[in-house]
């Protein structure tokens, strides 16, 4: 039998050019760009520019910083509800809304909000299949006018084990029962590409299952259910008690666990530093092969 993604998880571009003006949806373009810099990891800058020249109708843009933790060395980090709730709120989401997320190039700022929301008790939050691209690439009406949506009430409902620290994977890290997975591509992950958050390579003993493997990267959309139950199959993962799923910095691990919730896995947490965190810290052990 076909496995397919549950639809309140991935919707299609046919379902959204038909829904887009429903009064309880909410779409957001959570678009964020990483320009290398030769003297720190990455410049940081904002797809809101890209959002004011075109966007998919009766969408907001939602600037992943704002619900992010501030003063902290490491960008994106989970916020506390409070902070979550407050923009949330502004951004008119609330009980009885159904949220869209969409973002440019890589699905993965996307599916950072859609965990967040997740390990706030709030479900009822979908991708868009192929994200922004897809829906320009099929000729679809664009819009530039701005939307503010009327203010809500988001009353989070935080749950336990959905982010973790560097502690909790040094717990695991010799323990056969549980998967430890780089969402980062190969060649970081092997370490033959130099990198400026810190050491080469991977945590010890980790695996390497790409973000980016998760899609077809000539259409943005999502491979086949079948198809990506086989790539983690094939690492055993979804026999393991507990999945850790890390990257760079806590954004491409998401589109891991979206699709391992999609399979029915769920035990999955991020670790939210991830190498940002692990790789500077030399008391910590990493891998190169």
């Amino acid at each position: 039998m076909t496995k397919n993604f549950d639809s309140t998880m991935l919707v299609e571009t046919d379902w959204l050019e038909k829904n887009h003006n429903n009064s309880n949806i909410r779409i957001f373009d959570c678009t964020v760009w990483l320009i290398p810099h030769p003297n720190k990891i990455y410049t940081i800058v904002s797809g809101k520019k890209d959002y004011d020249k075109e966007h998919i109708p009766n969408s907001d843009f939602l600037d992943l910083d704002e619900i992010s933790i501030k003063n902290t060395p490491y960008p994106f980090m989970m916020p506390d509800s409070a902070t979550f709730d407050k923009v949330m709120s502004s951004k008119g989401v609330g009980s009885d809304t159904h949220v869209i997320l969409y973002s440019r190039v890589n699905i993965q700022w996307a599916t950072r909000v859609w965990w967040m929301l997740r390990a706030l008790g709030f479900n009822n939050a979908s991708i868009l299949n192929g994200g922004f691209d897809r829906w320009k690439t099929e000729n679809r009406t664009l819009s530039n006018t701005p939307i503010k949506y009327p203010k809500n009430n988001f009353i989070s409902n935080p749950k336990s084990g959905y982010f973790c620290t560097k502690d909790e994977v040094e717990k695991y890290l010799n323990n056969n029962n549980v998967a430890i997975i780089n969402a980062l591509r190969s060649t970081l992950h092997d370490g033959s590409e130099s990198v400026n958050y810190g050491r080469p390579g991977h945590i010890k003993n980790s695996i390497n299952i790409p973000s980016l493997d998760m899609v077809d990267t000539k259409t943005n959309l999502y491979k086949p259910l079948d198809e990506l139950e086989k790539i983690f199959k094939k690492h055993e993962i979804l026999n393991k008690e507990k999945v850790i799923a890390y990257c760079g910095g806590g954004i491409a691990a998401t589109n891991i666990a979206f699709v391992l919730t999609a399979l029915g896995y769920d035990n999955i947490t991020i670790y939210d530093a991830s190498l940002s965190e692990w790789a500077k810290n030399n008391n910590l052990p990493m891998s190169i092969d």
